[in-house]
């Protein structure tokens, strides 16, 4: 009954299993990768803590003087102290400029108007007529 139930007994090996797993090697394999493994991690940490080491001693000691600890302006001019402030200042004086009368030249007879008066002014006088340009100005203007 043995031998008709199990037709493999335990002193013969099965040819088919003996070569598929190795099962000591396998060990000694996973046991190689993990000390290679921990070995690394051991390495990395103490190059880690020599690197560490390294830039503590590269860095400047702190200065002895309070004075010198404080935080330094740059020498003038100082461009932006705040500029959202100083955009909302340069949009409320384009805004006067394009509201408002005032001279742009007095000694020539310059004079600014505000831009809807002037919109006004080109449409009642229209626009200038343009000179006419000779033939000789406009070959060399084109290159040709």
């Amino acid at each position: 009954m043995t031998e008709a139930q199990h037709p493999h007994s335990s002193s013969e090996k099965d040819p088919i299993l003996d070569g598929e797993l190795n099962v000591r090697s396998l060990s000694w394999l996973t046991t190689g990768l993990l000390v290679i493994v921990a070995i690394a991690v051991v390495a990395m940490w103490f190059f880690g803590l020599g690197i560490k080491d390294n830039l503590i001693a590269e860095d400047p000691p702190p200065p002895v003087l309070p004075e010198a600890r404080m935080e330094h302006q740059p020498p003038a001019p100082n461009l932006q102290v705040d500029p959202r402030q100083q955009l909302l200042d340069l949009r409320a004086d384009e805004e006067v400029i394009l509201t408002t009368y005032g001279w742009v030249d007095e000694s020539r007879g310059m004079t600014r108007v505000p831009i809807e008066r002037a919109m006004d002014m080109l449409v009642e006088q229209g626009l200038p007529n343009p000179v006419p340009v000779s033939k000789t100005t406009e070959a060399a203007s084109t290159g040709i």
